[in-house]
C-alpha cells in the first residue's frame, strides 16, 4: 500500500523540499545547529533581510543537486548511487561552518572545510539511515572524488547557484539569475562540470552577477567593517578565556554572542556595546589602487583616500591574518595615542574567493576552455575586480584623528608590512636551507 505520509520544508524564494528521505540527517543535532548560523555573517548590518541561515541554504543546495544529479543519472553520466550521494553531500557541504560563517576562520587552526571533515564521521549513522555511503561522502568532502564539482564548482556548482539566488532574494539586491535554465544545460564529462555551448552566455551572466554581488553586497564597506570588528572582539575574548577551537566551532551565532554579552572584561563590554548599538569604527584613511581613488565615496566626511600600487595590496593580503592586523592596529593606536582596542584595520579579504575562474563548456562532446577561446572576457573581469581592492583604517570616535595623521599612518603601515615580509622571507630561506 502506498504511503500517504508527507513532510516538506518550505524555503524561499518559493520551493518545497521533500525531507522524508533525509530525516535522519535533518534531525541530527549537528545539522539542526545550522538553523542558528547566519549565511552572510554580519551583512544584516547593511541589508536587514540578510538573516537567512546555513540550514535554509543547505536544503536549497540539496534540492538543486538532487534534481541535477538525477538527470545526469538518467543520461548515464552517473550511477544512481553516485547521484544520491552527491545530493547528500550537497545537504552536508556546510556542516563544518562555525558561528557567523567564515568569521572565526583565522582565529583557530582550521577552516570550515577542515572542520567539516572533522565532524562528518559523527553523521555516519544518519548518512546510512538516509541511504548514503559515508565513505563516498568523505571522498567528496576531501575532494578526492571529482564528483564534488557538481556541488562545489566555483562557477556553476549547485552551491553557488543556490546562494546567489538566495542572497539576492534576502538582500533585495541584484538581478535574479536564471538558475533553472543553467541547470538544464549542465553536464558532467571527464570529471568536469560543463555547460553546453548553447547556454554559455547564461554562464557568463552568473559570473558577472557574482562580481556585482561581491562589489555591492558581500564586500560592502559597512559589512566588512562590522565583520572585522566582530572578529576583533572575538579575538580579544579568546585571548582572555581558554576556549578550545572545537568548542568555538560548535557554537551557534547566538551562543557566541551570549559569551561576549556576559563577559566582565571592561574592554569587551565596551566593544560589544559598540557592536550592539551599531557604533562601528569610522573610516579615516582608505587605500585604493592607484588612479582608482575616485571609487571611494567620501560624501563630505574626513576620509583621506590614498592611492597605492597593486603590490601593496598583494602584500597586505599575504599579511592579513587577525594576529597580523592586530599588530598593525596596536602600532597605529600608539601613533594616535588612543587605546589599541579602538583601532581597526580592514583589508578586502580573500579576493581569490571572488576571482572569476575558467568556464568549461562542451560542444559536440568536446570540452573547451572559455579562457582559451575568450581571454579578453576574463581580463575585463579581473580589471573590474581590482578596482574594488581597499584597506581601511578605522577608529571608534573621532575619525579626524586618523585623517590628520594619514601620511604618518600610511608610512607606518608600509614599514610594518615591509618588515614582516623580510622576516618571512628570511624564515622561509632558513627552512629551505635546513
Amino acid at each position: 500500500m502506498a504511503s500517504h505520509y508527507k513532510k516538506y520544508i518550505r524555503i524561499p524564494p518559493g520551493e518545497s523540499v521533500d525531507i522524508r528521505p533525509i530525516l535522519p540527517i535533518v534531525h541530527h543535532p549537528l545539522f539542526q545547529r545550522l538553523l542558528h548560523v547566519y549565511q552572510l555573517s554580519t551583512t544584516f548590518f547593511v541589508f536587514p533581510g540578510a538573516t537567512h541561515t546555513r540550514f535554509e541554504h543547505a536544503l536549497g543546495v540539496y534540492s538543486k543537486s538532487k534534481r541535477l544529479a538525477a538527470r545526469l543519472a538518467e543520461e548515464g553520466l552517473l550511477t544512481a548511487q553516485e547521484a544520491w550521494n552527491v545530493a547528500l553531500f550537497a545537504l552536508l557541504h556546510d556542516i563544518g561552518h562555525g558561528p557567523f560563517s567564515h568569521l572565526i576562520e583565522g582565529l583557530t587552526p582550521y577552516d570550515h572545510d577542515q572542520n567539516g571533515e572533522r565532524v562528518i564521521s559523527e553523521l555516519n549513522e544518519a548518512i546510512k539511515g538516509s541511504g548514503g555511503d559515508p565513505k563516498l561522502i568523505k571522498q567528496l568532502f576531501d575532494r578526492s572524488n571529482p564528483l564534488y564539482r557538481i556541488v562545489m564548482d566555483k562557477n556553476l556548482g549547485t552551491d553557488k547557484l543556490d546562494y546567489l539566488e538566495r542572497d539576492i532574494y534576502h538582500t533585495g539586491f541584484g538581478q535574479h539569475p536564471d538558475v533553472e535554465t543553467i541547470m538544464d544545460y549542465l553536464s558532467y564529462m571527464k570529471g568536469e562540470l560543463v555547460i553546453d555551448k548553447k547556454n554559455i552566455e547564461a554562464a557568463k551572466q552568473i559570473q558577472r552577477l557574482y562580481l556585482y554581488m561581491y562589489k555591492e553586497v558581500y564586500l560592502h564597506k559597512s559589512s566588512l567593517i562590522s565583520s572585522r570588528f566582530l572578529q576583533k572582539i572575538i579575538a580579544l575574548w579568546l585571548s582572555l578565556r581558554r576556549i578550545e577551537p572545537a568548542d568555538l566551532w560548535s557554537m551557534t551565532d547566538a551562543e557566541l554572542i551570549s559569551q561576549l554579552y556576559t563577559d566582565t572584561d571592561p574592554r569587551l563590554r565596551f566593544l560589544y556595546q559598540c557592536y550592539r548599538r551599531r557604533k562601528l569604527p569610522s573610516t579615516g584613511v582608505v587605500f585604493r589602487i592607484d588612479r582608482k581613488q575616485f571609487k571611494e565615496r567620501v560624501a563630505g566626511k574626513k576620509i583621506k583616500v590614498i592611492g597605492e600600487k597593486a603590490e601593496f595590496f598583494k602584500k597586505m593580503s599575504e599579511h592579513s591574518s587577525p594576529q597580523e592586523l592586530e599588530h598593525i592596529e596596536q602600532q597605529v593606536a600608539k601613533l594616535l595615542k588612543v587605546p589599541a582596542h579602538t583601532v581597526l584595520v580592514v583589508p578586502t579579504p580573500a579576493v581569490w574567493r571572488f576571482a572569476p575562474e575558467d568556464i568549461a563548456y562542451n560542444d559536440d562532446n568536446n570540452i573547451y576552455s572559455l579562457k582559451d577561446t575568450q581571454p579578453e572576457y576574463f581580463e575585463t573581469l579581473k580589471e573590474d575586480l581590482e578596482e574594488y581592492l581597499s584597506v581601511r583604517v578605522c577608529v571608534i570616535g573621532n575619525r579626524a584623528l586618523l585623517y590628520d595623521s594619514a601620511d604618518k599612518v600610511h608610512a607606518l603601515i608600509k614599514r610594518i608590512i615591509a618588515s614582516v615580509t623580510r622576516k618571512k622571507r628570511v624564515s622561509k630561506n632558513l627552512s629551505l636551507a635546513v
